[in-house]
């Protein structure tokens, strides 16, 4: 199953909000050789004024993240663009 992200994220418009991007240590990647390995798996980028916000954002918009049985207490976030000041 393949999994893509939407994004309307326009870094040239003037932010308000921050733009986090959230993933977890749930789940595998395949690698070349078959071999299956532990790693991030990135779930998707949402903003908000705080992480919270932006999480609810993120379930609101993807369904499939529950769905498919991610742990909220194993989702981790990582601002990735700040409000201009």
């Amino acid at each position: 199953m393949k999994w893509r992200l939407k994004s309307n994220h326009s870094i040239l418009s003037f932010r308000t909000m921050t733009t986090y991007l959230f993933y977890t240590d749930e789940g595998y990647t395949v690698a070349p050789n078959n071999k299956e390995l532990d790693s991030l798996q990135i779930l998707g980028m949402e903003d908000g004024e705080t992480e919270k916000e932006a999480l609810a954002n993120l379930y609101c918009r993807n369904k499939w993240i529950k769905e498919n049985g991610f742990s909220e207490s194993r989702i981790r976030c990582y601002a990735i663009l700040k409000p201009e000041k």
